[in-house]
């Protein structure tokens, strides 16, 4: 059994960014990595662009000018503006060529086909959206290993790109086992219980960008084990197995992942919640062994699957973000397992819930945040600062 530390220790050691290029639809690249530099095809705004909703006029000194015309936004600007001409323009909408500057519709008055501006001296280029004031055609438009967020789809698709070259997600499976667990949705069967791992846990994958590719659920039988795990590993990057890696006379995960050949890792960490933790690797899978109880196996997803995530995904910051801060209740723990406490953060600290149990999901449903009370570490007064894992929100 090894410590939470050198657990984490191996997998920066071990756990290296994924490097498959593929192609994807913009739409669907949010969270990935770019794999190229991206350049602009195009300069933005491709065309003088018109920033108010006034008039576009030509020869500055007139102070008066006849309108001949109108440019809506997505109109094709086609006419050139002569001197003491002017058109009535929209933002967004194609600056006429001849064009100085446009005057914003609050500061002219306009007496039928002319208008007249009495205010101080207009500026050269003065609401023009100059084209690739943004950018410039072939300009870099994003370097090699930018994380895709929200503004860069819009900023993306603004340069007309339908597709980006990224680094591939990490294909993950995704095996739930136990021969007392029943789908959702079915009339409870006595001495069954209802699965809920493979919904925690996707879940706590989607909010990252990332999805199971392949489920699987598995009877406690060894056979059935073994054939599910020999072909996951030929064909995933990361293999998460629910259940079964204890010691129990029904628990088969590390017999069947010894038998193909998985090298391990790790195996049982000083810790609680999550003792039991598995973790290998198989040719280019790596694979963890999670725990059965719910609340224990989404504390080891959020502390260790996270983790490796986050580094193959190329990330800089790989663990949950972290704070010390001041318990608002006294914690009782003896020496020799570090801890997981459920917490509530709240203005004035940091509160651990009730119910702690690895079975318990109730106050797991409650948590913003883990208590993380190291192997040595004894009784906490209330008041005391301690080191606390702040899990993932929308």
């Amino acid at each position: 059994m090894i410590s939470v530390g050198e657990a984490k220790t191996i997998l920066m050691q071990e756990v290296i960014a994924y490097p498959k290029k593929t192609k994807v639809q913009l739409a669907d690249g949010l969270g990935c990595m770019l794999a190229d530099d991206v350049f602009a095809p195009l300069d933005l705004p491709p065309f003088n662009q018109s920033n108010v909703d006034g008039y576009a006029v030509r020869h500055l000194e007139n102070k008066i000018w006849k309108v001949i015309g109108e440019v809506k936004a997505g109109d094709n600007a086609e006419i050139e503006l002569q001197k003491g001409e002017a058109v009535r323009i929209f933002t967004g909408a194609m600056v006429p060529a001849g064009s100085d500057c446009v005057i914003m519709q609050e500061r002219i008055t306009r007496d039928g086909a002319n208008i007249k501006f009495t205010e101080a001296e207009l500026k050269q280029g003065e609401h023009i959206r100059k084209a690739g004031a943004q950018i410039k055609k072939g300009a870099l438009a994003l370097p090699q290993g930018t994380f895709i967020n929200p503004a860069i789809l819009g900023f993306l698709s603004g340069l007309g790109l339908a597709e980006v070259i990224v680094y591939a997600k990490p294909k993950i499976t995704l095996i739930v086992t136990g021969n007392e667990l029943q789908t959702v949705g079915s009339d409870l069967e006595v001495g069954k219980v209802y699965e809920s791992n493979s919904f925690a846990l996707q879940g706590a994958l989607q909010m990252m960008g990332l999805k199971v590719d392949a489920l699987h659920f598995v009877k406690d039988e060894k056979e059935k084990l073994n054939a599910c795990v020999a072909k996951a590993i030929l064909d995933t990057d990361l293999l998460l197995i629910s259940g079964g890696i204890s010691v129990g006379d029904y628990d088969f995960v590390k017999e069947v992942l010894d038998e193909n050949k998985t090298e391990t890792l790790f195996y049982k960490v000083a810790q609680k919640p999550g003792k039991p933790l598995y973790f290998g690797k198989n040719a280019t899978c790596f694979v963890f062994g999670l725990p059965g109880n719910p609340a224990s196996a989404l504390t080891c997803f959020y502390e260790y699957v996270y983790t490796t995530l986050r580094i193959m995904q190329g990330k800089e910051s790989i663990f949950l973000n972290s704070a010390e801060l001041p318990t608002l209740k006294n914690i009782t723990k003896k020496k020799g397992l570090a801890h997981f406490l459920k917490a509530e953060i709240t203005h004035s600290g940091v509160m651990p819930l009730e119910g702690q149990e690895s079975f318990i999901m109730k106050s797991m449903a409650g948590a913003g945040a883990f208590i993380y009370l190291p192997t040595d570490k004894e009784d906490v007064a209330e008041g005391e600062l301690v080191e606390v894992h702040v899990l993932p929100n929308f």
